[in-house]
């Protein structure tokens, strides 16, 4: 059956896709406060939907659009996987590898997804998924910084940051997204030195906040899941 839009229900987002030929034509996000307008976006035409959150939004949405697709506990993959917890794999991450593998058959792939939570995941050039690792995001460590301690403030985050912070916010806000860099590009060390030929994708909410471009195997791709949610919805159809 042909598909009209693909929503993911993210943790912190909707993440919306219209689709024309078979094709991603545009791409939209919503807060999850906004979900009338969703609603009113896919109301009455064919939906595949991916939820992470512990929520019953899709249910909701169901009764206002035609359901044609839910990526759950029973969805197949179009790969091998050697994960120990396939039923607690989040959804968002079997979208990425699944768009991964479509974007890069014959290679070893990283995909880097920066939202809520920062998340690795690898498949190598045998189409075998092997795992990765999660961590907080950028906004989860502002929030316990502020939530845990007695005198920090909530700052938010700002493409603006520096090494050294000449405030109490400023020091905040390098300390946070300097670390999560240097997370990510130490990981990004580790796994290079350990796999060959090896491509990353980064994707994400969050990941405009870092510069990844100095390295010719680094690609941004803002639609991964979406495009991943996709294939997963063909491949189960047969």
């Amino acid at each position: 059956m042909q598909c009209d839009f693909i929503v993911d229900i993210g943790n912190s987002n909707f993440k919306v896709a219209a689709l024309k030929n078979n094709e991603i034509a545009q791409t939209v996000r919503f807060d999850k406060k906004d979900s009338s307008k969703l609603i009113q976006l896919v109301q009455n035409k064919n939906v595949i939907i991916s939820n992470v959150a512990a929520n019953d939004i899709h249910e909701l949405l169901s009764e206002k659009c035609n359901l044609i697709y839910l990526a759950n506990s029973d969805t197949k993959f179009p790969f091998d996987s050697e994960y120990k917890t396939m039923e607690s794999w989040g959804m968002d991450r079997a979208c990425n590898i699944a768009a991964a593998r479509i974007k890069f058959p014959k290679a070893n792939v990283l995909v880097i997804d920066i939202g809520t939570c920062i998340k690795f995941d690898f498949i190598d050039f045998n189409n075998t998924y092997h795992g990765g690792s999660i961590s907080p995001g950028i906004r989860l460590r502002f929030e316990s910084l502020a939530m845990y301690t007695a005198k920090l403030p909530l700052v938010q985050p700002n493409v603006d940051y520096s090494l050294i912070g000449k405030s109490t916010s400023e020091s905040i806000l390098n300390g946070v997204l300097n670390g999560c860099k240097n997370e990510i590009q130490g990981f990004i060390m580790q796994y290079e030195a350990k796999f060959e030929d090896l491509k990353i994708i980064i994707t994400g909410g969050d990941a405009f906040y870092f510069d990844f471009k100095e390295k010719s195997n680094i690609f941004a791709d803002e639609n991964l899941t979406l495009v991943g949610l996709h294939q997963l919805y063909l491949f189960n159809a047969g």
